[in-house]
């Protein structure tokens, strides 16, 4: 079975849209947030921090890269 492909972005969006509809103190947010993720299963909690694990190392890489390219093109200067 496929993992099912989760829009962190898109779920970011909601949430902060869902805290401007709430209103209310910081303690209500965080009730409502815990509440949230009730809803979510344990398995696509580690799932998705997984996905994001993965997202993070690519991104160093492509960082380590750019700044690879960075040093290569000072040193032709």
């Amino acid at each position: 079975m496929a993992p099912p492909r989760i829009n962190v972005k898109a779920l970011q969006l909601s949430v902060e849209g869902l805290y401007k509809l709430l209103g209310g103190s910081d303690e209500d947010k965080q009730r409502f947030w815990e509440r949230l993720k009730g809803i979510t299963t344990p398995r696509e909690a580690i799932l998705l921090n997984s996905q994001i694990d993965g997202m993070a190392g690519a991104l160093n890489s492509v960082k380590d890269a750019a700044k690879g390219l960075q040093n290569a093109a000072k040193q032709k200067m």
